[in-house]
């Protein structure tokens, strides 16, 4: 079986995210959640961003996590010492190589940044710490740079490259062709996949990665990050519980709502009404068809099992769109009996009071009741 480790970035990409402001107990409460749910790698920014950052990791890393800590840095000597200074468990380097981050970031050439990486490398390896050099824009860098890069880190020593779709252009084919070539070319290195969500393919690229051949993905709670986001953890978990659930063997998934919404309020938003798992409605079945399916057997519309996610399906039948199976099953919960003409005539008595307007799970209750002290006390031959 194949190793994979999850970096989470949401204490460092996640504070790109517009307005968010994490304050450092909120820090060390999500890299708390993070370390029960059993994330590899906690990602956190340089620690000469401030004071406070510095302030931040260091409490974080006093903590004593399962889950490692490194620190995102420049390859600038005096990022680099700051984060030595720390008790991070590694250092995550970048360097732009796309000719437009060459043109209007940093301003070096090719072998500069080559030039310049390298004894960074080797300081960190000779520090006894972890290290990854990412080739920031990689998906829109001229391959042969990104080679010409790449050679010259391995050769350095470091533990891992970095493949990063830093403006979600990458299409998930795309994204296989790059990791293949990165994978066969350097067999001993590790390979990471930041993949953005721009053009809406964050969770497909990077599951791509991984099929690839990338053995580190990086994601952040609810997918929040610069402009659209990254990957979200939610949707890497489910792909990764469906697809190869051997690998979330030593994950605690009970957790993940709990991260998700702790995370949105912090940031005093809902958690998006699409996110895999988290979202409210993530478990909610509505439709007649699928109602009758869902209560005669799950997995008939369900991929995913809720209670592995400490959560409960819920079948919403307070719609016009509800079916006399749903009912009748909502019936019978109520201790009610109907014959199958009753249930019809009481199907669609709710179907028509919810023309006005969808019903909560009380409204319902109280409907039927209503609907049944009105016929008095009938039988319903299952």
């Amino acid at each position: 079986m194949r190793s994979l480790a999850i970096l989470d970035s949401t204490l460092r990409e996640g504070e790109q995210f517009i307005k968010t402001y994490f304050s450092l107990e909120q820090r060390v409460m999500i890299a708390r959640l993070l370390d029960r749910l059993g994330v590899t790698f906690i990602e956190v920014p340089s620690p000469i961003a401030s004071p406070e950052t510095r302030e931040a990791i260091q409490a974080i890393c006093a903590l004593n996590l399962s889950s490692h800590v490194v620190a995102h840095v420049r390859c600038v000597e005096a990022d680099v010492q700051a984060a030595l200074d720390t008790d991070v468990y590694g250092l995550n380097l970048f360097f732009g190589t796309s000719q437009e981050l060459r043109s209007y970031s940093h301003g070096r050439r090719i072998e500069q940044i080559a030039t310049e990486a390298v004894p960074l490398i080797r300081r960190i390896r000779e520090a006894g710490r972890y290290v990854r050099f990412s080739a920031e824009d990689a998906f829109r860098s001229d391959l042969v740079d990104l080679l010409t890069v790449f050679d010259a880190v391995v050769d350095a020593g470091v533990e891992r490259i970095g493949l990063p779709d830093t403006v979600g252009i990458a299409t998930p084919r795309q994204v296989d062709r790059l990791v293949s070539l990165i994978a066969s070319r350097y067999p001993n290195v590790g390979i990471e996949f930041h993949g953005h969500n721009d053009t809406g393919c964050a969770i497909a690229n990077t599951i791509s990665a991984f099929e690839a051949g990338a053995d580190c993905l990086d994601v952040t709670v609810m997918g929040i990050g610069e402009r659209n986001g990254i990957a979200s953890l939610s949707g890497i978990i489910s792909q990764l519980y469906i697809h190869y659930p051997d690998l979330l063997a030593t994950y605690d998934l009970t957790q993940l709502v709990e991260l998700d919404q702790y995370v949105a309020d912090c940031l005093n938003i809902n958690i998006p009404y699409n996110m895999p798992i988290t979202a409210p409605s993530a478990f909610t079945h509505r439709a007649g068809v699928h109602t009758k399916a869902v209560l005669r057997n799950p997995h008939a519309y369900e991929i995913l099992n809720p209670t592995d996610f400490g959560v409960a399906r819920h079948v919403d039948i307070g719609s016009r769109f509800t079916g006399r199976y749903a009912v009748g099953h909502r019936a019978v919960s109520l201790g009610l009996q109907l014959t199958p003409e009753e249930l019809s005539r009481l199907t669609q008595a709710l179907k028509e009071r919810a023309e006005s307007g969808s019903l909560s799970d009380e409204e319902v209750n109280t409907f039927i009741l209503a609907w049944y002290e009105e016929k008095g006390s009938l039988v319903w031959e299952r």
